[in-house]
């Protein structure tokens, strides 16, 4: 392998363990664009094929751009920043014909590291990154010492992390905390917990493929059962014939649930990851939130700030009866529910009229139409036909095919065309339990939209039509799995994957939970927020110790760097060693040949096989014989027994 690949080939390793994390998030032509490039240049090592010009790395990099601006457009986020780095770092090593464009190679490839915590910041990704570093200043002492082998360039990487290790410590834990995660960066394209404040036809459908946890929850008491676990996050109440959206109460925000005859509650601890809105999610329906929330005009747990980092938070809920309705009526006034009157589905109100004809109260009126739902040949399915201008009409007279949208929206609709105020609920239902932890986990894929009418005698009355359909939507989630509020047997796949699942939790509670506040309260345990000079005086300690241990574990390193080991000197040591076990041992300043031969003088019955070794050793370091194998040097070596011939030698 000639110079240029030795150098080559550590770098390009370095930059597809940068990358590995973001692959799944990028483009599939990025990907592909990455792959093809680096393995020109693995390739070249063994054909020697000519390395771009100047003017067609240009070109690469201005067609990539344009790629990049075409897949991407206006959504400059934390996905195509990335990307970005993935084009640099695929042409990248096209440009490394000297040694500061390879420096400037890996610093690149420790910031795509850096870029890691956009996606996560959790245990496994930063254990991830751990490694990443690791490979990636090996490579960096690979460049800077051709001379040395690669696995004396992972020794001293490794002594550099963890020299470095305890300063990186004390920085985590008394450096000033900052707002939002673990470095202040998220991409909030990715962190949404999967709802937003419009809902049309297959909008929710499209949330199944997302299997990541949307939030996860405990329970103080007994977990609710699966038909229960309706968790409320938005509600829509405008409808223009084919969206409905959410619009904001412009009423401040409302006093808990009057509770003259207090119903039994039920609390929790809910985690929710950033979502940079002020939308909590609670069981249906909240009664009690954190100090730093408030219960909205339309039952809504709603935050006083953006939820910008990783919070948990304790809430309290009451359940509806099998009825859907609450032991407790709302006393407040309805926010209004804005139905336009132009809406192009004509099919739908005939429907509602016709089917309402015969009822009188809200709650016979939700009946028929539910019945009608039910009698009607629909079809649950979570990939639905497209809709056109008429999505209400298509769907009810039509497909017949939906979605739980596409239900909660069509009875929702022709409630309101029946004179009785309905809206749309958006949020989650179901969970699956983690046994090791005994915590709830609520998918992405988990997403559910449901109805509420407005009963003059029961307040809002909460009712899914989807199972009206499909009554195993409650007990099955739309990816298939079972909602679990019980323990019970689980495959060794599931086991694995909820123990990974229950350890990152407690990680993420701490490590990226650690607060302002938990640093406070850890600085006052150290006497460090005390005013006065003790707490800069002990803080300059902390500091001078980690330094002191990162530059003796980096002296240490680069005495072992400047003592390099080839396998020769590694066997003539391995000689010193049995030949000091015999009690021979060389003088100060003997060189290896006048220590062979004193051996030789000494122990006469070895004179044979030492004279070998010493062929052997002449043979390689002076000779050079490339013919001559160091493995026979080293074979002769740990064949050799002073001892054991020793003792032969007395008993004779």
């Amino acid at each position: 392998m000639t110079g240029d690949n030795r150098q080559s080939l550590p770098i390009i390793t370095a930059l597809i363990t940068a990358m590995a994390p973001h692959a799944p998030g990028l483009p599939l032509w990025i990907n592909l664009w990455c792959l093809g490039f680096w393995g020109y240049m693995l390739l070249r090592m063994k054909t020697n094929w000519p390395i771009p010009g100047r003017i067609l790395c240009h070109t690469l990099t201005l067609l990539g751009i344009l790629g990049l601006l075409a897949t991407f457009q206006a959504q400059i986020g934390g996905d195509a920043f990335v990307g970005l780095l993935a084009l640099m770092a695929a042409i990248k090593p096209f440009e490394m014909p000297t040694h500061r464009h390879r420096m400037i190679t890996i610093l690149l490839t420790y910031f795509i590291i850096i870029t890691s915590l956009f996606r996560s910041d959790s245990l496994f990704i930063l254990v991830y990154m751990l490694f990443s570093v690791f490979v990636t200043t090996t490579a960096l002492i690979r460049i800077n010492t051709p001379a040395g082998n690669i696995r004396q360039s992972a020794r001293l990487a490794f002594l550099i992390q963890a020299g470095a290790f305890p300063m990186v410590l004390l920085l985590f834990l008394v450096f000033p905390r900052l707002p939002g995660s673990l470095v202040g960066l998220q991409d909030q394209t990715t962190a949404l917990s999967g709802f937003s404040d419009r809902l049309s036809p297959g909008s929710v459908s499209k949330l199944i493929q997302d299997n990541t946890p949307a939030f996860r929850v405990e329970f103080q008491g007994t977990i609710p059962s699966a038909e229960q676990l309706y968790w409320r996050g938005v509600v829509f109440n405008t409808f223009d014939g084919r969206t409905w959206e959410s619009i904001p109460s412009r009423h401040s925000p409302a006093r808990p649930v009057d509770r003259d005859n207090p119903a039994e509650t039920i609390g929790y601890t809910l985690v929710t990851p950033p979502v940079f809105s002020r939308r909590l999610m609670a069981l249906d329906r909240p009664v009690k939130g954190p100090s730093w929330s408030r219960i909205s005009e339309d039952n809504r747990l709603v935050s006083l700030k953006k939820i910008v980092q990783k919070t948990a938070y304790h809430a309290e809920s009451i359940l509806p009866d099998k009825l859907g309705k609450w032991p407790v009526p709302v006393r407040q006034k309805p926010l209004p529910i804005l139905i336009s009157e132009e809406i192009p589905n004509p099919g739908t109100r005939q429907l509602a009229l016709a089917l309402g004809k015969n009822a009188a109260t809200a709650e016979e009126k939700a009946s028929a139409l539910l019945a009608h739902f039910g009698q009607g040949q629909f079809t649950y399915s979570t990939r639905p036909p497209r809709l056109g201008k008429a999505p209400v009409d298509e769907f009810l007279l039509r497909t017949k095919t939906g979605y739980c949208e596409h239900y909660a929206s069509a009875f929702a609709y022709m409630m309101n065309t029946l004179g009785v105020p309905a809206r749309v609920v958006g949020g989650y239902l179901g969970g699956e339990l983690n046994p090791f932890a005994n915590y709830l986990i609520v998918r992405k894929a988990y997403a559910h939209a449901w109805a509420e009418y407005l009963d003059p005698q029961n307040g809002w009355v909460r009712v899914d039509p989807t199972l009206a359909v499909s009554p195993d939507r409650a007990f099955v989630h739309p990816d298939g799995s079972v909602a679990r509020t019980q323990k019970t047997a689980l495959s060794v796949f599931h086991k694995t994957r909820y123990m990974m699942d229950a350890l990152n939790l407690k990680w993420e509670t701490w490590f990226t939970g650690y607060s302002f506040a938990e640093q406070k309260n850890l600085l006052n345990l150290l006497g460090l927020a005390r005013t006065g000079g003790n707490a800069g005086t002990l803080l300059a300690l902390l500091t001078a110790l980690s330094l002191t241990l990162f530059f003796i574990l980096l002296a240490m390193a680069m005495k072992f760097k400047n003592t390099p080991k080839d396998p020769v000197a590694r066997a003539y040591d391995l000689f010193l060693k049995k030949m000091a076990r015999a009690g021979i041992g060389p003088a100060q300043g003997q060189g290896p040949m006048s220590f062979f031969q004193a051996c030789m003088d000494n122990r006469p019955e070895l004179a044979a096989d030492i004279q070998t070794v010493m062929d052997l050793y002449v043979d390689l370091r002076y000779k050079r014989k490339t013919d001559v194998s160091t493995r026979a040097f080293t074979h002769s070596i740990r064949q050799l027994n002073p001892g054991r011939n020793h003792r032969k030698k007395d008993a004779k």
